[in-house]
């Protein structure tokens, strides 16, 4: 073994800390406006290209095909024809977007809240991606690192009714679509009760009826909502609600390096726009299937 004289030591020693030096000046240059190429290269967040997979995600690749739990819910269909149950279009949005990143094929598997956990433990799918959870996942099931929907919300109620403002929803019912973060404020910080519904139309729909004196939904999808003329006789009460907690993907416990892996993918979903068009997406599949209630067809089945 070759062994280095103390001025080679003290030479390497220098050099070590004058990356360091660099790494902290990059840090420092990150800071203020105007941030150097290098120093933004070095503070920058990796890419999943960048990542490795963890165990779950070999575990798809090796299969070739991505299984994703997803809600799922009908849509609108006239009286005595229901239709089967879909995948959420913004749960399928992202779920493809993880699909595209790993080059494999998407399988989308509809499940109901109480069946989420029970099909990670199974290994009936890879992963969960159905907005917001009802509560803390169970000990060997954990929430990955970043949040796929956090758009504020807005409460609209009749205008003739006694809901004039958010100081007034204590005991309120609200109906709200499942997996939504609102459901958590409305009860945690304004004393509301909120109905859980399939979804945004199930929702609206039950809202129309008269099922509860407020709907809480994304604030541009009321905002769409509001524009139509049979909406006329409802008004926007408070806008800006922030969700309770947030819409994460849940995979089995153990998996750090699949958990980072997804955390970044969702960045870049957010980053490359992909997020955005989901969103407006969602914003027209709502408008047109609340749409076609005003024809005498319905949603519940």
């Amino acid at each position: 073994m070759t062994s280095l004289a103390p001025r080679s030591r003290l030479c390497i020693a220098a050099i070590g800390a004058a990356a360091g030096l660099s790494v902290l000046a990059a840090a420092a240059v990150a800071s203020q406006s105007g941030a150097s190429g290098f120093a933004r290269w070095v503070l920058r967040d990796r890419t999943a290209a960048e990542l490795p997979r963890g165990p779950v995600l070999e575990h798809a690749a090796r299969r070739g095909v991505l299984v994703v739990g997803v809600r799922s819910y009908p849509r609108p269909a006239p009286p005595g024809a229901p239709t089967p149950a879909e995948p959420d279009s913004y749960d399928l949005a992202l779920a493809g977007h993880l699909a595209t990143k790993l080059g494999l094929r998407l399988e989308a598997v509809g499940l109901a809240p109480g069946e989420q956990e029970t099909a990670l433990r199974a290994q009936r799918v890879d992963l969960v991606v159905a907005g917001t959870p009802d509560g803390p996942p169970g000990h060997d099931i954990v929430d990955t690192d970043g949040s796929y929907d956090t758009s504020p919300g807005t409460l609209v109620a009749l205008r003739s009714g006694r809901l004039r403002g958010s100081g007034d929803l204590a005991g309120a019912a609200v109906c709200v679509p499942q997996g939504s973060g609102y459901a958590g404020t409305l009860a945690g910080r304004y004393g509301a009760q909120p109905r859980t519904y399939p979804s945004s139309v199930h929702a609206a729909s039950a809202f129309m009826a008269g099922e509860c004196q407020a709907l809480a939904d994304h604030g541009d999808v009321i905002e769409r909502l509001l524009r139509n003329e049979e909406w006329r006789f409802y008004r926007a009460i408070a806008r800006g609600l922030a969700p309770e907690a947030d819409s994460v993907i849940r995979i089995a416990s153990g998996d750090k390096a699949s958990r980072e892996w997804l955390s970044a993918a969702m960045r870049e979903w957010r980053i490359d726009g992909e997020q955005d068009r989901a969103r407006n997406a969602r914003v027209g599949n709502v408008q047109f299937e609340v749409g076609l209630l005003k024809d005498g067809l319905v949603c519940h089945s």
